[in-house]
């Protein structure tokens, strides 16, 4: 049975918003305010503050895939060492991403305190 939502549908539709951000942050800059760029920068902070948890639980069912037998490769290679290397890849991915997340709060809480004219 196929997921209710296609979760690479999901995932298109999230990169196709932040390009359509950067274009607007770029069109309309001198309109733009630094509480409006607060704003936007509280919201990206808090997307990236998801994607640790969106990578681990793809680990995760890419591992029970793979115990479930449900994958398969090409050229011989081993479904479950292949879904193991995967799964770990992504899980210091995961960790990489929390420190991005981190390492906005500072931004963020700066242009919090930033008013406008």
């Amino acid at each position: 049975m196929a997921a209710k939502t296609d979760p690479a549908k999901l995932v298109r539709q999230a990169r196709d918003l932040i390009e359509e951000f950067n274009r607007v942050v770029l069109d309309d800059a001198k309109d733009l305010s630094a509480p409006a760029l607060s704003e936007a920068t509280q919201a990206l902070k808090s997307l990236v503050d998801r994607l640790p948890q969106a990578f681990e639980q793809t680990a995760d069912v890419l591992e029970m895939l793979a115990a479930n037998d449900k994958i398969t490769m090409d050229q011989g290679r081993n479904p479950k060492d292949e879904a193991a290397t995967t799964s770990a890849e992504l899980r210091t991915v995961a960790a990489d991403s929390e420190k991005l997340a981190k390492s906005l709060a500072n931004p963020a809480s700066a242009l919090f305190l930033m008013g406008g004219r």
